[in-house]
């Protein structure tokens, strides 16, 4: 296959949102571009394996000493060259299981079955709805297990020192196989060295912290299995693991997910890639070790590496409500889930507002909490501005706009309403800080921000 066209510069470094695939594009595109559009758009970082990922990740992508492939049993031998690969060695030996693909979808049913909560799976329901980043009719918890399991093809199970890996044949793993056993072995070998990201550090973590915790333990890896397939994979196997990766694009697993919620699901491996590999450049490996003992607080690090150990700030208490209504959550919100709300506004991407990135940037704190009565749901959601890039106030009022375009909108004093079908809402902003009410009425929106 002829080497793809080289990638556009983008401000996320994959890519994405920068090309289209159908037979009404114009000017027609070559096979390879297509299959590069492909690529991008279905497997998020997977797609670096074979595809160029900017300047930034491709300095990362070749290890500074050369590995040599091992010998010996496939799944022996990929272990050592991962270890070499991550300059760590097994402290003691894992349990690498091969499953067929109706094996390995049934245990990672049950594995996250047993993980969820369906109150809080229903609270968050409520929350993406009143947020427009998926529709009433969703059903979170069967696309969080059941359409999930259906695309995982390896999985590391903490503290079992046990390794699942999705094969077609046992007896000869093909190169993405041996590339994403990889990516598990790698986990196996931190978690054996550094443990989990923080998990000495004082207090429990909140939802924000938890992703950007993750983003470093899949950061790693991710940055593993780039470099095993770049490096330990020879010419002709990195041809076999192009076909591979289009055939698991072209299945499309993940249809029935919204923009946010795959946004969501890429955010540890795209972004922790772009985290990590800032690292690596600077310090190598020991400096993306040093890190499980110290990680980033929220996603906004994760997202600016150049803001790694900066504090966010704490908004100020949002509007309380009086009976019916009963708080049911009051969580951090992240720069993360501000920026996937604004690349994707009521789920359109064709809606993204513009520098969307640079946008989320302006986050320097958030809080959401989550009012319910019987059936009604009711937001009050408080951001506060850096004071750098764009303004926030703007921002968040421009994204309600595009993501529920048929609300009228007005002014009262200094809040902007919006008047809608199904909810309503409004935004005030003062003092730095963005308070946003959503609610079935305007009238207990006000009562949210004020």
């Amino acid at each position: 296959a002829p080497p793809p066209p080289a990638a556009p510069e983008a401000d996320d470094a994959f890519g994405r949102g920068d090309h289209e695939v159908g037979p009404t594009l114009s000017p027609p595109r070559t096979r390879a571009a297509a299959e590069e559009a492909l690529l991008r758009e279905r497997l998020g970082g997977l797609a670096s394996l074979v595809l160029p990922s900017g300047p930034a990740i491709e300095a990362c992508a070749r290890p500074p000493t050369a590995v040599e492939p091992a010998t010996g049993e496939q799944v022996d031998a990929v272990s050592a060259e991962t270890e070499a690969l991550r300059e760590l060695d097994l402290v003691e030996p894992i349990d690498v299981r091969l499953l067929d693909a109706s094996e390995m979808v049934e245990e990672v049913e049950e594995r996250f079955a047993r993980r969820g909560d369906p109150e809080r799976i229903a609270i968050e329901e409520r929350v993406l709805v009143a947020l427009g980043a998926i529709s009433p009719a969703t059903d979170l918890a069967e696309l969080r297990v059941v359409a999930f399991a259906e695309q995982v093809s390896g999985l590391h199970a903490g503290g079992d020192s046990l390794v699942l890996l999705r094969t077609d044949d046992p007896a000869s793993l093909s190169p993405l196989e041996r590339t994403v056993l990889a990516h598990e072995i790698e986990h196996a070998l931190t978690f054996q060295h550094l443990g989990r990201p923080g998990q000495h550090r004082d207090g429990g973590e909140h939802a924000d912290e938890r992703r950007a915790s993750l983003a470093v333990v899949e950061g790693s890896a991710t940055l593993t299995m780039l470099q095993y397939a770049r490096e330990v994979l020879d010419p002709a196997d990195r041809v076999r693991l192009r076909n591979e990766l289009l055939e698991r694009a072209r299945e499309d697993a993940l249809a029935a997910y919204t923009p946010y919620l795959l946004a969501e699901l890429r955010f540890p491996y795209t972004e922790g890639l772009r985290f990590v590999c800032a690292l690596w450049r600077e310090g190598g490996w020991e400096a993306v070790d040093a890190v499980y003992a110290n990680p980033p607080a929220s996603t906004a690090e994760i997202l600016f590496p150049e803001r790694y150990g900066d504090e966010p700030q704490a908004p100020r208490a949002l509007g309380a409500l009086d009976e019916p209504w009963e708080r049911v959550r009051t969580t951090i919100f992240g720069a993360a889930e501000v920026l996937w709300l604004l690349e994707a506004p009521g789920g359109d991407p064709d809606a993204a507002l513009d520098r969307a990135r640079s946008r989320a940037g302006a986050w320097d704190g958030g809080r959401l909490v989550v009012w319910t009565a019987g059936d009604r749901t009711a937001l009050g959601l408080s951001l506060v501005d850096r004071g750098e890039g764009p303004d926030l106030c703007a921002t968040v009022r421009e994204w309600y706009a595009a993501a529920f375009p048929t609300a009228e909108q007005r002014r009262a004093g200094e809040q902007v309403l919006y008047d809608g079908a199904r909810q309503d809402a409004a935004v005030a902003c003062a003092d730095g800080e963005v308070r946003v009410g959503i609610a079935p009425d305007v009238a207990t929106a006000r009562e949210l921000v004020e």
